[in-house]
């Protein structure tokens, strides 16, 4: 198997795997609320914080894979930052019409900005491997 189709691979797994995730009402942000309740500090914040922190990771991850699979391609960056963002509003539509979910833009606005996050590091770490 050629290395950019198991990329693609990972990256169309991870997508159903983030669809999968938005479908479990375990992931609501009422579910970890509770789960995170505490009387030493507040639950919403570290609630909010999490979850938002999940978005950056997930979608971070989610273009990294795009990356890889983009290999040999001209703009590959823009393309895997693209492609995150569009699957961020995808999800976050798709988001829109189950119970007890919202889909937000800010979301996808956290999402997009996930990805940059993580191919501007990769690119840095390119140009520190080329010298």
């Amino acid at each position: 198997m050629k290395k950019t189709t198991f990329w693609w691979s990972v990256a169309i797994l991870w997508c159903i795997g983030i669809a999968i995730a938005t479908r479990q009402p375990f992931f609501t942000g009422d579910s970890t609320e509770e789960m995170l309740r505490n009387p030493f500090f507040d639950s919403a914040i570290i609630n909010y914080i999490a979850r938002k922190g999940v978005h950056l990771a997930a979608f971070g991850l989610l273009a990294f894979f795009f990356w890889l699979a983009l290999h040999g391609r001209n703009y590959r960056y823009v393309i895997a930052w693209g492609l995150a963002t569009f699957y961020g509003a995808i999800d976050e539509w798709h988001q829109s019409f189950i119970p007890e979910r919202s889909g937000l833009v800010s979301d996808v606005f956290i999402d997009s900005a996930g990805a940059l996050l993580v191919l501007f590091g990769v690119s840095l770490y390119e140009r520190r491997l080329r010298g």
